[in-house]
């Protein structure tokens, strides 16, 4: 199934557009799929047909780990053996 999608855009924006799909390697379709797949809540990354090279699984995966929330690191100590694993008698 097809579906059209009217969309105005300035010669600005088309100019952006075919920019941006060329920085990242894809055709401005499967930029455009990425999008409107990210905005009804797809996995763009999975939907899509094209396989991706390397610089793109990296610049995607980049995005991913960007997108994380920030959360403090354990220290050695919090997940060394002696914290994980305690002693019987100090349970009771």
């Amino acid at each position: 199934m097809t579906v059209t999608v009217p969309v105005s855009m300035s010669p600005e924006e088309q100019l952006a557009l075919v920019a941006r799909a060329e920085a990242e390697g894809v055709t401005v379709d499967s930029l455009l799929r990425k999008a409107v797949l990210q905005v009804i809540g797809g996995n763009p990354s999975r939907a899509t047909e094209e396989h991706l090279t390397g610089e793109q699984w990296e610049r995607e995966f980049e995005e991913w780990l960007d997108g994380l929330p920030d959360v403090p690191t354990l220290s050695d100590e919090a997940i060394g053996r002696e914290s994980i694993y305690t002693r019987e008698d100090e349970c009771l």
